[in-house]
């Protein structure tokens, strides 16, 4: 588990690592946030017309990427 970002070992703690990385689930795992760090962002789906800084990942694999505001969103609600 080296190399993981503080939010991905919470996650692996709380909800295990079996088939981390390989596959993942918004309903199944714990999802978390992860900033992105790549200079050609894409615009973010929510409409807001802002970037996609963040990824919104569960079980070590990212599902979406958008702002800020909507990966945050997405982590607490799953919408």
């Amino acid at each position: 588990m080296k190399g993981l970002s503080p939010s991905a070992l919470s996650a692996a703690m709380r909800g295990g690592t079996s088939g981390w990385g390989e596959h993942g689930s918004s309903n199944a795992h714990i999802r978390y946030a992860e900033s992105q760090n790549n200079l050609r962002r894409k615009k973010c789906h929510c409409g807001c017309g802002a970037r996609a800084t963040h990824r919104g990942m569960a079980n070590g694999v990212c599902l979406r990427a958008g702002c800020e505001m909507s990966i945050r969103r997405w982590v607490k609600g799953g919408n």
